[in-house]
């Protein structure tokens, strides 16, 4: 009986501390908010705001309200110091996924290509990023010369950038979008072509991922006084097309770097020589070796991939092409950018 009445208080207390517990724990439920340095309040609206203008994470958003209590002017300065900050820890991480963009201009003659590198494709497929390297390549497009170094580009300003609603470098821009996506970034590529006089510019995209943005991109020069622009365009897309599968260095023969000649034969001589040939047969076997060596990487004398009977080469196309459009057709230059290739090579020079 006892051992009941003590068993039976015990649970009375349980059941009262219980009831205590329950009642502290139900308050009105009221709009989510935290409380900045000052003591003001943060909502979720605030870093809602602030999460559209930057795209940077929540908790980052809400973090930089608090230390600039709620003002968002003073939270986006710190968003930009943060970048910063995030940059430079992130730079040591391989960056060789992301994106390559290519646009034309209005007038159809000159083009632009950039580079815009991440650590995943999935910061290649989020919205922001690929705006802003759409926008890195409007730029661009937009100088008097397609040629630009890639360090004077990366000193030129947006009209904003990533979490910067005014002008801003490309450079510091590419840091801010560590921050906002939260992994290392790196602007590798930035180059373009033009064409003088009558002719154009045109595009290939090797797995496209939105307008003008692509793993590969190729944009090939064509000079013609043609008057059927449109099989002109056509045969400039499928140029493009055999640039990006065909991976040529050089446009002609004589565009080859006499120091990369002497290079290829020093190795085939050595070659030859070291199963036996003797100098002159060495030599002569060289002289044949380079001119294959031509065929895989100048253009015009490659085979064209797109062709019909496999062996016409690409100076050949252009030929019959010209015969067929009533009017000569010059390829003056491509640009073929591949995403993370620069990338490869600058970590096989630092092994």
């Amino acid at each position: 009986m006892a051992a009941l009445l003590r068993h039976g208080m015990i649970g009375a207390r349980l059941a009262a501390t219980s009831a205590k517990i329950v009642s502290r724990s139900i308050r009105p439920v009221a709009a989510a908010s935290w409380r900045g340095m000052s003591g003001a309040p943060i909502t979720a609206a605030m870093v809602k705001v602030l999460r559209e203008k930057t795209g940077s994470p929540m908790m980052d958003c809400k973090r930089a309200l608090e230390d600039a209590a709620g003002d968002q002017e003073k939270a986006l300065e710190w968003l930009r110091k943060k970048g910063i900050a995030t940059a430079a820890k992130k730079e040591s991480r391989r960056s060789a996924d992301g994106l390559v963009c290519a646009l034309i201009d209005a007038s159809g003659t000159r083009g632009s290509v950039v580079e815009v590198n991440s650590e995943t494709d999935f910061v290649a497929r989020n919205p922001i990023f690929q705006s802003f390297v759409t926008d890195v390549c409007s730029l661009h497009l937009a100088q008097p010369s397609p040629t630009v170094s890639i360090a004077d580009f990366k000193a030129m300003s947006l009209e904003k950038g990533p979490q910067t609603p005014g002008k801003i470098s490309v450079e510091a821009a590419v840091k801010e979008m560590v921050a906002t996506v939260g992994e290392n970034c790196q602007m590798r590529s930035a180059t373009g072509l033009k064409v003088d006089g009558p002719g154009g510019v045109f595009r290939y995209m090797h797995t496209p991922m939105g307008e003008g943005l692509g793993k590969v991109a190729v944009l090939v020069g064509l000079q013609s006084e043609t008057t059927n622009k449109e099989a002109l365009a056509e045969l400039g897309y499928s140029l493009a097309m055999h640039i990006a599968a065909g991976k040529p260095e050089y446009t002609r023969v004589e565009d080859i770097p006499e120091a990369a000649v002497e290079k290829e034969k020093r190795v085939y001589v050595q070659q030859a020589e070291e199963s036996g040939k003797t100098r002159e047969i060495a030599e002569k076997m060289t002289a044949g070796r380079i001119k294959k060596w031509h065929e895989e990487v100048v253009l015009l004398e490659q085979v064209y991939l797109l062709g019909d009977d496999g062996k016409s080469k690409v100076s050949k196309v252009l030929d019959n092409a010209a015969k067929n459009l009533g009017a000569k057709v010059s390829l003056t230059g491509f640009v073929r950018v591949k995403c993370g290739e620069v990338a490869a090579v600058e970590e096989k020079a630092a092994e």
